[in-house]
């Protein structure tokens, strides 16, 4: 299927930015589909398009970005913005005089100049969105991304018909294969056999010249090494030291590392959930690469584990978390050794998501939720992802669902 053909829940989100600020900035990693869908928005919109992969484009941007902005005559989507800081504070002249919203749409892949530069110029001015790779919902065809709130309705008849109306309508699915497959569009696109082999390509072209953009690199190698090792523990708790031990490098240097990661958005932390302050919880974050596919290439796993089906969910509360304000998304685990994958927050509201890959879920699967909700008594409910089909209350306010029926 050709990538344009898939829907990006994000647009209808940009489309509503752009009545609202006179700059909207879209990030994501490298190879995400900013440009594709930045394309259609302004093919939409009638607004004009330039790349700044085009050498004598780039040349005119840092030589004379005011010519360029002229040149556009009136709203323009300018592709891969970061490689001419110069451009950003032209703009901020033109809406200086001009407040109208939807002037320019801006997309930057993984370096974080654009991010610095734009909100060095721009503050206040500009919207940024982060588009990550295909969510389930995107490779289903939605034009919504299904989303999580109707988890926190006080009625469970409610919840429990939803659940049941979404199970049908996906229909039961491998969580290995789906894992496998990932959402890199040009992944998505290309046979199983040769899918991993792009996806290793992939994280090789970011440690060995993408990352030099970003930060001064003296081993390429050790880079790549630590990338490999950080996707072999996605779904863990960060250790930092850990780390640094494993690689024989300072812990300055992992910090270093994580931080550009997370600037290149290839890298989700889940912050820790602690609402008492006494409670003996490990306040570290969950780490989580952006992709499970490349999760498992980057690890040079065989087979995938309960770690990728997690980071699948991981990355799709991540993009339900960015729709709306109001909404956050957390990990806890005490010093004993309960945890809960996930905790929800929305609205004041709390809910507790716990994830399995086994196919005959019961009550045993769900005593950590229920820990955490002895605790935390305000919770709205918990919920047991698995993959076993039946859908059912398996202990007091907790529901179990095949995971399919929510993602």
């Amino acid at each position: 299927m050709d990538n344009a053909t898939y829907p990006r829940a994000l647009g209808s989100t940009i489309r509503q930015d752009m009545l609202l600020y006179p700059v909207v900035v879209l990030v994501g990693a490298r190879q995400v589909g900013k440009s594709t869908l930045g394309r259609e928005i302004a093919a939409s919109r009638g607004m004009a398009y330039r790349t700044l992969d085009d050498r004598d484009v780039l040349a005119q941007a840092r030589e004379d970005p005011e010519g360029l902005l002229a040149e556009l005559d009136g709203p323009g989507f300018v592709d891969e913005a970061q490689r001419a800081p110069e451009l950003f504070l032209a703009m901020k002249a033109v809406v200086d005089r001009d407040q109208r919203p939807g002037q320019y749409l801006l997309s930057g892949s993984n370096q974080p100049r654009i991010t610095g530069a734009v909100g060095d110029s721009l503050l206040g001015r500009a919207a940024y969105r982060i588009l990550r790779p295909l969510s389930l919902s995107e490779l289903r065809l939605d034009e919504v991304h299904r989303g999580w709130d109707f988890l926190f309705q006080r009625d469970d008849r409610m919840v429990f018909e939803q659940l049941d109306a979404r199970s049908e309508e996906s229909g039961a699915l491998d969580w290995r294969s789906v894992v496998q497959t990932g959402g890199f569009p040009r992944a998505v696109a290309v046979p199983p056999v040769q899918r991993r082999r792009l996806l290793d390509d992939y994280v090789q072209v970011y440690a060995n010249r993408d990352i030099r953009e970003i930060l001064s690199i003296e081993s390429s190698d050790r880079f790549e090494q630590f990338l490999r090792l950080l996707a072999a523990r996605t779904g863990q708790v960060l250790n930092a030291n850990g780390l640094a031990a494993d690689l024989g490098i300072p812990v300055t240097t992992i910090r270093r590392w994580l931080g550009a990661l997370q600037r290149s958005f290839l890298l989700e932390l889940i912050p820790a959930y602690s609402r008492n302050a006494s409670m003996r919880v490990i306040k570290a974050p969950k780490q989580f690469l952006v992709d499970p596919a490349l999760a498992l290439a980057a690890a040079r796993e065989p087979e995938p584990t309960g770690f990728h089906l997690e980071n699948l969910i991981a990355i799709d509360l991540a993009i339900w978390k960015d729709i709306a304000p109001g909404r956050s998304v957390h990990h806890w685990r005490l010093q004993s050794g309960q945890e809960v994958d996930f905790i929800l927050e929305m609205d004041g509201g709390l809910l507790a998501v716990e994830v399995k890959t086994t196919t005959h879920s019961g009550r045993g699967d769900a005593r950590h939720l229920g820990t955490f909700m002895e605790r935390h008594p305000d919770t709205r409910r918990g919920l047991l992802l698995s993959a076993d089909p039946h859908i059912r209350m398996i202990s007091d306010r907790v529901i179990a669902a095949p995971w399919w029926a929510v993602v």
